[in-house]
């Protein structure tokens, strides 16, 4: 459960903006904006779609700043409303019809900022899928690198040793690796996987539509990736309950909850969304899990803020240390009182971008 997640991290004192006010656009909006995005992802050529916890609450998994979520309740002094387990929770609509956008060769990369690992249960292929804050399911051998998908939680959190052994076995089938397996779930400070955010990175600059869904986008580097997208003169399109921290360079956004947008995306899409009849694993392509094995090119280290500066077109995106689930320093320059969207100016007004 997410509850369990959040008191399995460390203390920290900045988790963002909680509790936020919902907001839900009027049903013949709702109905005009949606066919809009059918329209952008059909004259799109690369579509990757960024997904938060707003996309599990229909799994019965709380999210973190919603007006019941953990941070907001923890600010409150309540514990907040659970009705499932990791294990238990099934794949929600959204799961689902991301799945099969990418099934149909829409959706070309999937970015996720969620830990609960319904995107690898719902059988999405994890060789075009990034989990930026790890997976509560998947070990990593902490000498040759191989991952293991587990039928259950591996029962530790912040990149501590499981209590089990690496089973790959040495070249020429001598003894095997032994190396200890440890979780891939990042405790606050922890700094986010080279392969997936090098991945999430190389996708944002190929694509011309980032579609976010149910994510505030107030933790960085994760929140800012879809700028990225935008910066190379892609379309960048919130659906999201709240205000998010970058509303003001959306090109179109949805105020309602994932599952109903999504429903409606997909029946505009004429596409059906197919039913979960239970966890499937797709693995990774065989390459990919030998080069696994391989040191990582690090990426250069920056500090600037990708809010406050445009992104020139060779720079790396900045590999800093991510907060797990809340916000960092970022949010707190973030004023959701006066930062709501774009504001209609005269077509000949050029404002300064991403300022």
């Amino acid at each position: 459960m997410s509850v369990n997640y959040a008191a399995g991290l460390s203390p920290y004192p900045d988790k963002g903006i909680c509790g936020l006010p919902e907001i839900s656009d009027p049903q013949e909006e709702v109905e005009r904006k949606v066919h809009q995005l059918a329209e952008l992802i059909q004259n799109s050529s690369y579509v990757v779609f960024h997904t938060g916890a707003g996309i599990s609450t229909a799994s019965g998994i709380p999210d973190f700043r919603g007006p019941s979520g953990v941070w907001t309740m923890e600010e409150k002094g309540l514990h907040p409303k659970f009705d499932t387990t990791f294990e238990n929770a099934r794949p929600s609509k959204t799961h689902m019809a991301l799945l099969q956008l990418q099934r149909v060769g829409i959706l070309k990369f999937l970015i996720s900022q969620n830990v609960d690992g319904l995107h690898v249960r719902s059988g999405f292929p994890r060789d075009r899928l990034a989990e930026l804050h790890g997976n509560m399911f998947v070990e990593e051998c902490m000498k040759c690198g191989k991952q293991y998908v587990r039928d259950t939680v591996v029962g530790t959190m912040g990149l501590k040793p499981t209590g089990r052994l690496c089973d790959v076995p040495k070249a020429r089938g001598l003894r095997a690796c032994r190396g200890k397996l440890m979780d891939t779930i990042l405790d606050w400070e922890d700094s986010l996987p080279d392969r997936d955010l090098n991945l999430a990175d190389e996708a944002c600059r190929k694509a011309d539509l980032a579609v976010t869904l149910g994510t505030s986008l107030q933790i960085k580097p994760s929140g800012n990736l879809p700028l990225i997208t935008k910066r190379k003169g892609g379309k960048l399109v919130i659906v999201n309950l709240q205000v998010t921290k970058h509303d003001k360079h959306a090109d179109l956004r949805i105020h309602g909850y994932v599952d109903d947008i999504m429903t409606k995306l997909m029946e505009a899409l004429n596409l059906e969304i197919p039913e979960w009849t239970g966890p499937v694993l797709t693995a990774k392509k065989e390459e990919e899990e030998e080069a696994s094995s391989e040191p990582v090119k690090q990426e250069p280290h920056f500090k600037e803020d990708l809010d406050s500066h445009p992104l020139a077109k060779d720079e790396p995106t900045p590999h800093v240390h991510h907060n797990g689930t809340g916000g960092l320093s970022c949010s707190k320059r973030w004023d959701p009182s006066t930062d709501l969207g774009p504001v209609k100016t005269k077509r000949a007004k050029v404002e300064p971008p991403f300022v």
